[in-house]
């Protein structure tokens, strides 16, 4: 992974981001990740790389609206992502992103090279089905990767875009792994009763026999959040 990811227990309120009691993932970029980008952006390393996976996530998030009302009746879940902050901690001199922790069992459905699952329900169809309409909806300009979360709830997109790698023009995360992920994605997804549903093309280009991946997540860490993180959220 690119990222460290924590459970946290926060001890204050911040606006309406923070609540006192409530667990969150506090996700802080690894520092070879740093040391690789810090030739790209120079200045503000963290902040640019935190703010291009919170704009990632938002995309999505914005594509999951569109999806979740034009998707037929038939189709009974609705994904969603979680809402991710900014926040800077005073003490560490650091940018993290934040977000709320998930209770549940954990699933990947899909990862940021195109590899998927062979689903074993219907909710399983629906967010392998919700990344083949994601290049269908924007023409071929995104594709949404990595699907992972609890449920319907789902965090850490990776938002392909296929002329986008290293540039210091990137729009979205590091993750983006640019046209081999969708050529890999097009050749190995194979499309199931909500493609045919939300009457998606055929996206395979060739047939290939699909191994099954097992794709797991371990608990992070809990941790207890004190009151000397002076935060400030976006």
């Amino acid at each position: 992974g690119l990222r460290r990811a924590v459970k946290v227990q926060c001890t204050w309120s911040e606006h309406d981001i923070l609540k006192s009691g409530h667990l969150y993932i506090i996700k802080s970029f690894l520092p070879e990740v740093i040391n690789t980008w810090s030739s790209i952006y120079k200045e503000d390393t963290v902040l640019h790389l935190c703010l291009r996976e919170i704009q990632q996530q938002r995309a999505a998030q914005k594509l999951t609206f569109a999806f979740n009302q034009m998707k037929p009746k038939s189709i009974p879940y609705s994904p969603r992502f979680l809402e991710v902050f900014l926040l800077y901690c005073h003490s560490a001199g650091q940018w993290f992103a934040v977000e709320e922790c998930m209770t549940g069992e954990f699933r990947k459905y899909n990862n940021n090279n195109g590899d998927e699952i062979i689903p074993t329900n219907t909710l399983e169809e629906i967010m392998l089905a919700f990344s083949h309409w994601t290049y269908e909806y924007t023409r071929g300009e995104l594709l949404v990767l990595d699907l992972q979360g609890v449920g319907e709830n789902l965090t850490d997109p990776s938002v392909i875009k296929a002329e986008e790698k290293r540039s210091c023009d990137m729009v979205f995360g590091p993750a983006n792994l640019g046209e081999d992920a969708i050529k890999n994605f097009r050749a190995k997804h194979h499309c199931n009763s909500c493609c045919r549903k939300l009457k998606l093309p055929e996206m395979r280009s060739h047939c290939v026999t699909q191994a099954g991946l097992e794709l797991t997540s371990s608990n992070p860490q809990c941790l207890s959040l004190t009151k000397c993180w002076d935060c400030h959220c976006e």
